[in-house]
C-alpha cells in the first residue's frame, strides 16, 4: 500500500483561516430605529499569512511569484482577531 505524502504549498507563506469580528453599519446610513441597529459580523477569512505583528495581521487571497505581488489583500487589526488557525 502506498504511503500518503504531505503536499507542500508552492509558497513560503502559510495558509491560514482568520476568525475575526468586523464592524458594520446600516445599508442606508440615515435615521435608524433601535431595533434595526446592526451588530458586528463574525468573519472567517482564508488566505496566505503575509505579515503578523502585535497590531495587525495581513493575509492575501492570491500570490503571484513571477511578479512578486499579491491580490485580494486585507489587513485586520489584532484587536478584531479572535484566532488564527493554520491550515494544511
Amino acid at each position: 500500500m502506498k504511503k500518503k505524502t504531505k503536499r507542500k504549498l508552492p509558497t513560503p507563506y502559510p495558509l491560514v483561516c482568520v476568525e475575526w469580528i468586523d464592524s458594520c453599519e446600516p445599508m442606508e446610513n440615515a435615521e435608524v430605529e433601535a431595533s434595526s441597529i446592526p451588530e458586528p459580523q463574525q468573519i472567517y477569512q482564508v488566505g496566505l499569512l503575509i505579515k503578523q505583528t502585535k497590531d495587525y495581521v495581513t493575509i492575501a487571497g492570491a500570490w503571484k511569484p513571477e511578479c512578486r505581488t499579491f491580490d485580494y489583500v486585507i489587513t485586520i487589526p489584532s484587536a478584531s482577531v479572535k484566532r488564527i488557525i493554520r491550515l494544511r
